[in-house]
């Protein structure tokens, strides 16, 4: 059985890499030719199941130490947010930023932001994605300081190269029931009609906004009585509503 004292520095280079994953490992071995990149990786795979677990333990505690001895990280490394430009963003640019990144890296950024966030995000992905996401994060302690430093840096660089925040509508029920006001009536009637089998819940949400004549006459009288004694009602719009009726239902 191996030790540590029986490794090389390569071979401590490939742990390191095995533990890592390629998407952190791509972020931390940056200054290494690229040939000689996927050789590291080769000989991590290899190196793989030939390892015991506390080896790979130690190879990593004396990694951590190293590093830390250095002056390449001291500053960084105890930054209290290196994440904080992530708090910048909204759903919109967040989604933009991470949707395209590994499980892992996706794992790590959600774990800086508040739940809210976190949740707005995987809302938004596919379940097969979200279930790799919670395992990552469970796993998070595993990831060399090192590699959490250069994947803050490289996620900082990448936000520059999105869209600022805009304002713009997602349309919905509100944006629905404006349409359907500027048409006539009977043509009103058939995208409702249309809308209750294809979109039954989109139907109930225009219905807090746009209301049919025949809507409005089938009302219970308690109901019915607070709506024409509303003021925000506009005469000249009811006006309009009503021409194609006879008096006596008027």
């Amino acid at each position: 059985m191996k030790t540590i004292d029986d490794l090389s520095g390569y071979d401590k280079a490939a742990i390191i890499f095995d533990i890592l994953g390629d998407s952190l490992a791509t972020n931390m071995f940056t200054e290494i030719p690229e040939p000689e990149f996927y050789k590291l990786r080769n000989h991590a795979k290899k190196l793989k199941n030939l390892i015991p677990t506390n080896v790979k333990k130690e190879v990593l505690e004396d990694y951590y130490f190293k590093m830390l001895s250095g002056d390449k990280y001291r500053d960084e490394s105890v930054s209290d947010k290196m994440f904080a430009f992530l708090e910048t963003l909204n759903e919109e640019q967040l989604f933009a930023l991470l949707s395209r990144e590994t499980p892992k890296i996706i794992a790590l950024a959600l774990e800086q932001l508040d739940n809210e966030k976190r949740m707005a995000f995987l809302s938004k992905v596919d379940p097969n994605l979200q279930n790799k996401i919670v395992i990552q994060t469970g796993n998070l302690n595993n990831i060399a300081l090192e590699a959490i430093i250069s994947t803050a840096k490289e996620l900082k660089k990448k936000i520059s190269f999105l869209p600022g925040p805009v304002e713009f509508s997602r349309g919905g029920g509100k944006s629905v029931s404006d349409m359907l006001s500027k048409m006539p009536e009977d043509d009103a009637k058939q995208y409702l009609e249309q809308m209750k089998l294809d979109s039954p819940d989109l139907l109930v949400d225009v219905k807090k906004y746009f209301l049919l004549f025949d809507d409005i006459i089938s009302m219970p009288e308690d109901m019915a009585a607070t709506f024409w004694g509303d003021p925000d009602i506009e005469l000249e719009i009811m006006a309009k509503a009503l021409k194609d009726n006879d008096s006596e239902t008027v």
